[in-house]
């Protein structure tokens, strides 16, 4: 698993073209397949360019027991 790193997370935002809310769960899959956990600075940053709250993208993906929000072996 890597670190979070906003350098590969600003490579992975090029990548998929415009973020919004119909591809928004593939995106944070995808985040969540390079780190290893879906990082609170890019559930902050998907919130602002999808016009989402913070805390309704936390909320659906606490839902899904796929997604983790911490870095396995972080506590």
């Amino acid at each position: 698993m890597e670190k979070f790193g906003t350098a590969r997370y600003q490579k992975m935002l090029n990548d998929i073209g415009e973020l919004g809310v119909e591809n928004l769960f593939g995106f944070l899959g995808k985040v969540q397949d390079t780190f290893g956990y879906v990082p609170r600075e890019v559930i902050e940053d998907t919130a602002r360019r999808t016009g989402l709250s913070p805390s309704r993208i936390y909320g659906a993906l606490t839902s899904y027991r796929d997604f983790n929000l911490k870095l396995e072996g972080d506590g």
